[in-house]
């Protein structure tokens, strides 16, 4: 197809001038990095792990000494239930973070 009247096309051949004067000076904003909130972070994270130690320790303790002794009898149902959590937890997470 071949155009032969050119004369509506002729106001898009040029740009339009821009004045001199209208040069606007732009700064990019800085980003900025706050840890305003890390200390109070650590210290929750500090308190969790303490009071996890503790009971996780004691708890480790005393499942030790009932399998040492052949007391321990593990609830089926709930071993295959956490099981299965951890399963789920696991797939969201790959979900999430594409491992």
């Amino acid at each position: 197809m071949r155009v032969e009247d050119k004369s509506s096309l002729k106001a898009t051949d040029a740009a339009p001038a821009k004045p001199a004067g209208d040069k606007v000076a732009v700064r990019p904003q800085a980003d900025k990095v706050s840890i305003d909130g890390a200390k109070q972070v650590e210290a929750i994270v500090q308190a969790v792990q303490t009071n996890m130690g503790v009971d996780r320790s004691a708890r480790l303790q005393e499942l030790e000494t009932a399998i040492r002794q052949g007391g321990y009898q593990p609830n089926a149902g709930q071993l295959a239930e956490k099981i299965v959590q951890a399963a789920e937890v696991d797939a969201r997470l790959k979900a999430i973070f594409g491992g």
